[in-house]
């Protein structure tokens, strides 16, 4: 029996309306392309760090550490984490800076579980049209008085009734934000086939989601001193949306990728590294694994982009040599 929910939709097991909802969708986006440039040594990049930068917690009030879902919700709270922690670099590194924002996520996971074709409370979601409705159809602060309150705690969370009520997308719940949620449309949402491809998005600062029949369910500290991180492997079996945030060139153990998930803390020991909260490193095989559970040549992983095709930052991020 699982220990904490999932809620991924894989492939397998979708009705035939969402495997054409999730072929429209990718149809629909751009290639993911960008002028980029290799770094002349090892990169460590840790986008999680943006959430502690003092301009994000100015912004937002206090310092982001993740959300927590409750329910098979996981679609829509990786989607929370990769709006905010894009929010927060923008603010940072843009040539023009907006400011970063805790995302009301149960809005576009409604929606996107009504691209699908739920019509009613539920869990379970798909990647691809989550991605599809945050450039259609946008997202939006949480801080808006008529909103509940997230809870802080052991992430950001709210209870499962609020994730279930949200979860219907045609409710007049709901709908009642579609116009305002216009007004913020992501960018861009650009499909990625491989680890690299993950690797060039995260050191050009776009977080990245990733929908996957394999989840990283535990976790060890391999190492000493500053080389010291929290490692893990797809150790479970289930379908689960979750981040890519980071990406590493470690000295001992090669290419390292930063899997953020959205359980309780307690779920992998604390990075020594520094990634943030339920964040824990896996080696490039591991994510070449999940690429692997896929047909048409690759995994479900999205790059974010507040711009239309993806361009490379015009600031260079934290690379450490």
């Amino acid at each position: 029996m699982l220990a904490y929910p999932l809620g991924y939709i894989t492939p397998e097991d979708r009705t035939q309306q969402q495997q054409d909802a999730h072929a429209a969708a990718l149809a629909a986006m751009p290639r993911f392309a960008l002028p980029f440039t290799e770094p002349g040594g090892p990169v460590k990049v840790d986008l999680t760090r943006y959430w502690k930068r003092p301009e994000a917690i100015e912004d937002i009030g206090f310092e982001f550490d993740g959300f927590h879902q409750l329910t098979g919700s996981c679609v829509g709270a990786s989607e929370g984490d990769g709006i905010c922690t894009l929010s927060c670099i923008q603010r940072c590194i843009g040539e023009t800076p907006t400011k970063a924002f805790i995302p009301w996520w149960p809005f576009p996971y409604g929606r996107c579980r009504l691209a699908g074709g739920a019509t009613r409370k539920g869990e379970g979601a798909v990647t691809s049209l989550m991605s599809q409705v945050l450039v259609r159809e946008g997202c939006f602060n949480a801080g808006r008085p008529e909103l509940p309150n997230f809870h802080r705690g052991d992430g950001l969370y709210l209870s499962e009734q609020t994730e279930l009520d949200w979860s219907d997308g045609d409710s007049s719940l709901v709908e009642a934000w579609i116009n305002i949620a216009r007004e913020f449309p992501l960018g861009s949402c650009s499909p990625v086939y491989d680890a690299q491809s993950i690797r060039a998005g995260i050191i050009n600062g776009y977080p990245c989601l990733n929908g996957c029949n394999l989840y990283v369910g535990s976790g060890q500290i391999h190492g000493e001193g500053e080389n010291a991180y929290v490692r893990g492997a797809y150790d479970g079996r289930g379908g689960h949306a979750t981040c890519f945030l980071g990406y590493w060139d470690h000295p001992d153990n090669g290419p390292l990728y930063l899997y953020s998930n959205q359980w309780p803390t307690s779920t992998y020991p604390r990075d020594p590294a520094g990634g943030g909260r339920c964040c824990i490193w896996i080696p490039e095989s591991e994510v070449m694994k999940a690429f692997s559970q896929y047909g048409m040549g690759g995994g479900e992983c999205m790059l974010m982009s507040h711009l239309t095709y993806t361009p490379a930052q015009p600031k260079v991020l934290d690379w450490f040599v």
